[in-house]
């Protein structure tokens, strides 16, 4: 199914996806998987956009954590600058991604089991390579 987070940005998750949208970040989930899919944004109105790897330069000067950068090809749409860095807690991981268009600012985590983290091809993997704008 198509989810929009925003009015600006959409996605598709699985038919089965659990959802909580009472705030920020919007989380998806899979009832009894370990998964978590993450999900905030931010539409510039004003001024230059901050770039992907600044964004996530900025996310890892704010904590203690050992930060490994990931190749971040995760979104499918050409125009996007994204960038991916990944932290390890025990067997927990989280990839933390921002998606950068010119107008808008997607930060994405998935966490949960290392393996399952890293899989491309995971629930969350492959909604965000469908990641898209929604045209206003």
């Amino acid at each position: 199914m198509i989810i929009r987070p925003s009015s600006s940005y959409q996605l598709q998750l699985p038919d089965d996806i659990v959802r909580d949208v009472d705030g920020l970040p919007v989380s998806f989930w899979r009832s009894g998987e370990p998964l978590l899919l993450q999900l905030s944004s931010h539409q510039r109105t004003h001024g230059n956009q901050v770039t992907a790897r600044r964004r996530l330069e900025e996310r890892m000067e704010k904590g203690n954590a050992e930060w490994t950068s990931r190749p971040c090809d995760r979104c499918a749409d050409s125009s996007v600058d994204q960038e991916c860095a990944e932290t390890l807690e025990g067997e927990t991981a989280w990839l933390h991604c921002y998606f950068v268009w010119s107008h808008l600012a997607v930060y994405a985590t998935i966490s949960g089991p290392i393996a399952q983290v890293r899989d491309t091809e995971s629930w969350a993997g492959r909604a965000l390579r469908t990641l898209a704008l929604v045209l206003q």
